[in-house]
């Protein structure tokens, strides 16, 4: 399939990941513990922690934290990374096949990564895991319209259109009064809170290039597309851009309750 093959791309990448995704700020996940209502001593399982940017941002925070990650060089860098907090285990492994017990967490949580889980496991296993008054916690990096022109982006289209296969023409960036929550399986939980955490980002021609490396999009391309590609995007950010883009992010937060 498909969506297995792309998300699988990180772990080749892995290190880039880690030093090139953009991090998640300190009120989202403010927000988050407020609205699922953690106690100190609240157990937390985290779906696909990459290279651990989310995972340590609660960890600092003292929860015990199971963060079970499909790529093996993605694992290993959080283990290594989280090592200075006893209460987190990172397994190695699908989230969709890893045994866990009924009844056990008090919160659910994926930063970037819910949507690739299989359909059938996406919202019933976590149901089942949770306690009964448990949240399923579903953070997403957004890329929204700067609301002064998209300069940029609308620039980089012939590039787009160029070298990837399932090019878009009518694709625009979306505005950030107009995202919404990620769509939770109504039956088993119930909305709590949507809120987005707008951010901006200045990257120059090479940082841009390197964050671009690690989507999934870019990676599936053969090395040499790939590569043209990037060269594409780092001599207009240099020609046009004065080697300095300005990239706007939304970091939301989907939080639902177990029913």
């Amino acid at each position: 399939m498909l969506d297995d093959f792309l998300k699988r791309t990180f772990n080749a990448a892995a290190g880039l990941y880690h030093s090139a995704r953009p991090r998640y700020p300190q009120e989202l996940f403010e927000a988050l513990i407020q609205a699922s209502h953690l106690p100190p001593e609240a157990k937390l399982l985290e779906i696909g922690p990459g290279t651990g940017q989310a995972t340590e941002a609660l960890a600092k925070r003292g929860y015990s934290i199971t963060a079970i990650e499909l790529g093996s060089n993605l694992a290993q860098i959080a283990a290594e990374i989280l090592k200075p907090y006893p209460l987190v285990e990172v397994i190695n492994g699908a989230f969709e096949d890893v045994e866990l017990p009924d009844d056990s967490f008090d919160l659910v949580y994926a930063a970037t990564a819910f949507h690739w889980l299989k359909p059938d496991a996406q919202f019933a296993k976590p149901f089942r895991i949770l306690k009964q008054r448990g949240h399923l916690a579903i953070i997403e990096t957004r890329h929204v319209s700067d609301e002064n022109g998209d300069e940029f982006f609308f620039a980089s289209q012939p590039i787009y259109e160029k070298y990837t296969p399932d090019y878009d023409p009518g694709f625009r960036m979306p505005l950030l009064v107009n995202l919404q929550p990620f769509q939770v399986d109504s039956n088993l939980f119930e909305l709590v809170l949507f809120k987005a955490f707008p951010m901006v980002v200045t990257y120059n021609a090479q940082q841009y290039s390197n964050l671009l490396n690690t989507y999934s999009a870019q990676a599936a391309l053969e090395p040499d597309k790939r590569e043209a590609f990037l060269q594409g995007i780092r001599e207009l950010i240099c020609r046009q851009f004065g080697d300095s883009i300005r990239h706007r992010f939304a970091m939301t937060l989907t939080m639902a309750g177990k029913r």
